[in-house]
C-alpha cells in the first residue's frame, strides 16, 4: 500500500496537479484560467460550496433566473462551477442523475459565457469566464485528469475506466489504464470469427 502524501497547502497541491494534467493533455490556457481551475478545486475540497453539488443543475439555473443583478451572475457562476466539477470529478454520475454529458457541458458553458459577457468591463476576469465557457469540454478533461491522478482507484472505477476506453478508444484513457497496470487491447470485432 502506497504512503499517503501530506500537503499543508491545498492550493499548491491542486496547482501542481492542474499543471501536470494540462501538460499531459496538451491543453493551454491563460494563466488566470488555470488559476481559476486551481481555486475551483480548492474551494470544493474544503469549503461550504460542496452542498451545491447535491442540487440539480435545473434547480441552480432556476435560482439564477429568479435572482437580480450581481446575485444572478454569482448564481450563474455557481452553475458553471458545479457543472464543470461534475464533468471532471463525477463523469460516471450522469446516468444516475438522468443527464447526458452534452447537456451538462452545454449548461455549464453557457452559464460561464453569460457571466463573461456581462462582466466584459472587468477585463481579465471576464476573459476567464469566456475561456471557461468556450472551452468547457477541455477544462472538464483537465479536471477529469486531476481526479484520476489524485483519487485512490477502486476495482469498480478501473472497470468503468476500461468501459469508457472501450467505447471511445481514447488514447488518454488507455494511458490511464496502463498507469493502473491494465494494458488495454481491442479484441476481434463482433461478427468476425
Amino acid at each position: 500500500m502506497p504512503d499517503i502524501e501530506r500537503f499543508e497547502d491545498v492550493q499548491a497541491f491542486f496547482g501542481q496537479h492542474v499543471t501536470d494534467a494540462m501538460r499531459e493533455l496538451r491543453v493551454e490556457t491563460a494563466a488566470e484560467t488555470q488559476g481559476y481551475l486551481v481555486d475551483l478545486l480548492s474551494d470544493f475540497s474544503i469549503s461550504t460550496r460542496t452542498p451545491m453539488l447535491g442540487e440539480s443543475l435545473a434547480g441552480l439555473l432556476q435560482k439564477a433566473m429568479d435572482a437580480k443583478g450581481p446575485d444572478r451572475l454569482s448564481r450563474l457562476r455557481d452553475l458553471g462551477d458545479v457543472a464543470l466539477f461534475i464533468c471532471g470529478f463525477f463523469p460516471d454520475s450522469f446516468d444516475r442523475r438522468g443527464l447526458s454529458r452534452t447537456y451538462v457541458v452545454g449548461m455549464g458553458g453557457r452559464a460561464y459565457l453569460v457571466v463573461g459577457q456581462a462582466t466584459r468591463s472587468q477585463g481579465r476576469q471576464a476573459e476567464v469566464f469566456v475561456e471557461l465557457g468556450g472551452r468547457f469540454h477541455d477544462m472538464a478533461r483537465v479536471l477529469d485528469e486531476v481526479r484520476e491522478r489524485t483519487a485512490m482507484c477502486t476495482t469498480g472505477q478501473i472497470v468503468r475506466l476500461y468501459e469508457r476506453w472501450y467505447r471511445s478508444g481514447s488514447p488518454t484513457l488507455a494511458a490511464r489504464l496502463r498507469r493502473r497496470g491494465v494494458h488495454p487491447a481491442r479484441g476481434p470485432s463482433r461478427g468476425s470469427n
